[in-house]
């Protein structure tokens, strides 16, 4: 191994990176659920700034739920620049995350 794969095995170990890791594979979930819970109640494209895109990579991960066709991004109104809506694939996932109670 190199010293850049040394180093990148170190960093990986830290607190701060294995949080960071975590996050990356749970912020998704949290943001769909977001979505969906609106959207469930209103049955219009939810606000752009309804939306909590705080955490370590909010906007990635909206704009990476819309490329995998998990929710969609619409024009909605005058008050947002966009607003979101899930698929039928986004509706399922999260209907299924609900069931195992993992959102």
């Amino acid at each position: 191994m190199g010293a850049f794969e040394d180093f990148v095995e170190v960093v990986k170990q830290t607190e701060t990176m294995q949080a960071l890791f975590q996050s990356l594979e749970k912020e998704p979930a949290k943001l769909l659920a977001a979505v969906c819970r609106e959207y469930e109640v209103t049955k219009k494209a939810v606000p752009d700034h309804h939306l909590n895109l705080s955490g370590y990579f909010g906007e990635a991960i909206l704009r990476a739920l819309v490329s995998a066709n998990l929710i969609t991004r619409e024009r909605e109104d005058r008050f947002a620049l966009y607003g979101y809506k899930p698929t039928e694939a986004g509706l399922k996932y999260y209907g299924a995350m609900q069931k195992e109670k993992n959102i």
